[in-house]
């Protein structure tokens, strides 16, 4: 088939390939891989991009309970802060906001919360248990789906915690490990003698056993590659039925220079899947379809002292600030979120690019901070981008699509 399609598009003779093989013509046709000279496809990429990011049925909302945290990991790129908390007038304002944008949006059927930090669970009590509850019974009176979700580092969880995350069907974690046991207590200890990835492994082991999924995220450096499939032995007791609500999501340390660790990780992931555990579907490769939550209109990120954000993957200085939240529980947004969501497909080498339709430009946030400049979210990699398409192609859910 390869053969069929290089030698009609180098013929320049598509209609050619419609008398050998009409099935196959008719299916790149309605796939998209056919299109008339007419089309003007990049008019079609900013409609499906404005049709995604401009969904008025869901709202996807971030809340940093706290800056501060109990571990201080050498890579984090955030300011952590002691004493910083939601206080009693910003809660509040957090529960007039969740009632508002569902009051205003009447189209919503879901509402995701996603509790962000610093460490989260160190406020649990005082903040993220009040806007728990307050949430799950708001989305009960309006008959939606609400769907409540942890970036932790996971040490903090107890059992009383677990049974208030079955209560209000909180269902979905991600927890990071650094490594292999040794590795990991390098980077995240309670003390010179006292290590946290025994107790975070532990934790992770008992949130599945109740049925809630974990995102295992491993960031990693060309060190702590070495002898991280010792992580398996630590799971080994882990049942195989609970194994594949563990999706190993594996991330590179910013700061690490070597870009030639692909195969250590590529063999790592077969190994987990080997062994029962899940990975992210390659289909959310499609930033399209799939675009971050920044890029959505309908979503925001509301730190413990009022002030808002779009992205929580930079820091939460007064220079990324894009709103604040009024004491009416409303947001009063800057132009900085209105720069976010108007400036799109302005970047040349995207316009030419031909994963357009599935990269979209990569995340806004990536757009904002390369204005006037030439980027590639896949370094203008050729061979990156074939790996892309070729991985999506395999998914096991592509048929579904």
């Amino acid at each position: 088939m390869k053969e069929l399609i290089e030698a009609a598009k180098n013929e320049d003779n598509l209609e050619g390939l419609r008398e050998i093989h009409p099935d196959l013509y008719q299916q790149l046709v309605e796939q998209g891989f056919f299109v008339k000279q007419s089309d003007n496809e990049i008019e079609k990429v900013r409609q499906r991009i404005d049709d995604v990011n401009y969904n008025e049925e869901e709202y996807y909302l971030i809340i940093n309970s706290t800056m501060n945290c109990n571990f201080g990991c050498w890579y984090c790129y955030e300011t952590h802060k002691k004493n910083s908390h939601i206080s009693d007038a910003s809660l509040q304002k957090i529960k007039k906001f969740i009632e508002n944008t569902l009051e205003k949006n009447k189209k919503i059927t879901k509402y995701t919360i996603q509790f962000f930090g610093g460490e989260p669970l160190l406020d649990y009590k005082k903040s993220v248990l009040p806007i728990m509850d307050y949430a799950f019974k708001k989305a009960q009176q309006r008959g939606i789906i609400l769907l409540l979700n942890f970036t932790t580092n996971g040490y903090l969880i107890s059992d009383d915690m677990i049974q208030d995350f079955l209560k209000y069907k909180v269902n979905g974690f991600q927890i990071t490990l650094d490594g292999n046991r040794d590795e990991h207590d390098k980077v995240r200890f309670v003390s010179k003698t006292k290590g946290s990835y025994d107790k975070i492994v532990e934790n992770i082991k008992k949130i599945v056993r109740n049925k809630m999924s974990v995102v295992l995220r491993i960031n990693y450096t060309e060190k702590n590659l070495k002898e991280l499939d010792l992580v398996f032995e630590d799971l080994e007791d882990l049942e195989l039925e609970y194994r594949s609500l563990i999706t190993f999501s594996l991330n590179k340390v910013w700061q690490e220079s070597n870009n030639n660790l692909g195969e250590k990780v590529s063999t790592f992931l077969s190994l987990a899947t080997n062994k029962g555990f899940s990975l992210p579907d390659a289909l959310l490769s499609d930033r399209v379809e799939n675009s971050c939550y920044a890029d959505k209109f309908n979503q925001a990120t509301i730190n413990y002292d009022g002030n808002v954000y779009k992205c929580n993957a930079r820091d939460f200085t007064d220079e990324n600030k894009e709103g604040i939240l009024n004491d009416e529980g409303v947001v009063e947004w800057n132009e900085k979120r209105t720069f976010r969501m108007e400036h799109k497909l302005k970047n040349k080498a995207c316009l030419e690019c031909r994963i357009l339709p599935i990269c979209g430009r990569g995340c806004s946030q990536n757009m904002i901070e390369h204005v006037d400049k030439d980027y590639c979210v896949n370094d203008f990699d050729e061979a990156k981008k074939d790996d892309i398409i070729l991985s999506m192609f395999l998914s096991e859910n592509v048929e579904k699509i």
